[in-house]
């Protein structure tokens, strides 16, 4: 069995090779009108614990007239064993996904009605996000109908719809409505309700209700939504009905461009605001985050998930350009937990005080000195809770172009981790090595070195190194490739992480649209 898989693992370090002789052929298959198709492919083997996945998404999607039509055929041999990633498709290989859907009228006025399978999304995601991110494996679309109304300035959406557990079963049911006023030129509104059916008759519905604008003012874009929770089981638990709702939550968000300057701020406030299915393995919603996402890799180490019950916060960014060689940008953040008043500590029976979950500092400043070379100068500075850590973290970038196609970049990270509750200190190095060919080839080498020193006067260093080719082969296929060892993390975005394991192995990925 060992060297059957070795075999395996020497096959796919070969297979783009292989591939290449045929897939440009792709570009010669026509379709009939209508017939879109896209398979996404994953394989990874870790070398150390022998551990293989592969997971296959293929996705057909057809359009005749007023009618589209289309499946979802997924393969796992095995899934990730991660049991919130898995969601009970171990080995699975199945049509998990498929609906049929009619249009009537234009983008103006009309109606879509969609039967099967859907994913939704009203506002920023307070009151319902049903969405897919395969980069974090949530995946809660809803199974029932969905009607879409247009008519002169108002859009109407209103669904009933099921999303499947962690054991991929659907038993809940959850319905939805919102409507969207776009009357007037620079200002619109909207308002959204949700409500769940519970499998048990006993239990009372938890209902969830938003109100949202959406005004623009000179250079000022401006967006704020209020939410409201109820479900009348737990008002008479815990507030024996005093209270008008038993969770709320706020968020505000503001754009200004002038000139050569630009800003954004952010405002959160989410109180006993998560919006689960009975057995709390599905969210419904997904509140802003009001996090900053970064390019690089020691900056996204060590990232802080969203808790929609007790956080409010704030971010503010802010870019300049000033001149057509130099730009800066900086931002900052800072997210707490909610004090003794909130719904949420008096549901618990709790009396704590405020705690900073979550600081962040950023700031950089890119320069290119001739046409074919930039640099970038970041810096970093970070505190987390969770973990009890403060980082500091200084980044250089070089980008050199060396004609209109060919490129080389080299980054490298320095990261200082001070951990407050164990004492430790370690510091984290990463460089990375990139060639590109645009638009077709990527070669990086990346090589990751942790430096610790568990008993004075005894230094510990630990190295990851991988290498990563990327290939695109005409307008149809995307291959990526990895080779070697990266360190444990968690993958974080939109406020929800994933924890991704210690690797040593090899990861191919094949995106292939038809």
């Amino acid at each position: 069995m060992k060297i059957m898989k070795k075999i395996l693992v020497i096959f796919l370090l070969f297979a783009p090779l292989f591939y290449s002789q045929s897939l440009p052929s792709l570009e010669n298959i026509k379709l009939p009108d209508g017939l879109k198709v896209y398979n996404h492919f994953e394989y990874s083997f870790d070398v150390e614990d022998e551990n293989e996945i592969l997971e296959n998404w293929l996705n057909i999607d057809y359009r005749y007239g007023a009618f589209t039509t289309g499946i979802r055929f997924e393969h796992f041999q095995p899934n990730d064993p991660n049991p919130s990633i898995s969601r009970g498709k171990t080995r699975f290989s199945e049509i998990d996904f498929k609906y049929l859907k009619f249009d009537l009228g234009n983008k103006r006025e009309g109606l879509s009605i969609t039967a099967g399978n859907y994913y939704a999304l009203f506002g920023r995601g307070m009151v319902l996000k049903s969405y897919e991110d395969r980069n974090v494996r949530v995946d809660n679309n809803l199974l029932g109908v969905k009607f879409e109304a247009r008519y002169k300035k108002f859009v109407l959406t209103a669904l009933s719809g099921m999303p499947a557990s962690d054991q991929n079963e659907r038993k809940d049911l959850l319905h939805a409505a919102d409507l969207m006023y776009k009357g007037f030129k620079k200002f619109k509104l909207g308002a959204s309700f949700a409500s769940s059916d519970p499998e048990s008759e006993n239990e009372a519905r938890t209902r969830l209700a938003a109100f949202r604008i959406m005004p623009s003012i000179w250079n000022f874009d401006f967006y704020a939504e209020y939410g409201m929770k109820f479900n009348d089981d737990i008002n008479e638990e815990y507030f024996n009905n005093d209270e008008p709702f038993i969770g709320k939550a706020l968020y505000g968000s503001m754009n200004f461009y002038y000139g050569k300057f630009s800003m954004a701020a952010e405002y959160k406030l989410y109180d006993n605001f998560a919006f689960e299915s009975g057995d709390k393995s599905v969210a419904y919603n997904n509140l802003p985050a009001v996090r900053r996402n970064y390019a690089y890799f020691l900056l996204n180490r060590h990232p802080s998930p969203l808790n929609q019950n007790n956080e409010t916060g704030f971010q503010v960014e802010a870019w300049y350009t000033l001149s057509d060689e130099t730009s800066f940008n900086a931002s900052y953040s800072q997210t707490e937990t909610l004090d003794d008043n909130s719904l949420y500590q008096k549901i618990r029976g709790t009396s704590l005080d405020t705690r900073t979950q979550f600081k962040e500092a950023f700031g950089q400043i890119s320069h290119s000195w001739n046409k074919k070379l930039t640099t970038t100068a970041a810096f970093g500075y970070t505190e987390e809770a969770s973990s009890s850590t403060k980082s500091i973290t200084p980044i250089i970038e070089n980008k050199y172009y060396i004609d209109d196609i060919n490129s080389l970049k080299l980054i490298v990270e320095h990261q200082h981790v001070d951990n407050s509750f164990t004492g430790e200190k370690y510091f984290d190095d990463v460089i990375t090595f990139e060639y590109a060919r645009a638009p077709r080839l990527s070669v990086a080498f990346v090589s990751e070195m942790l430096t610790k020193e568990p008993e004075e006067g005894e230094t510990k260093r630990i190295f990851w190194n991988f290498v990563q080719f990327g290939y695109k082969f005409g307008q149809h296929t995307d291959i990526y490739l990895l080779l070697g060892s990266r360190q444990a993390g968690n993958i974080c975005i939109g406020g929800v992480c994933r924890y991704e394991p210690e690797f040593r192995g090899i990861e191919l990925k094949m995106h292939t649209r038809l």
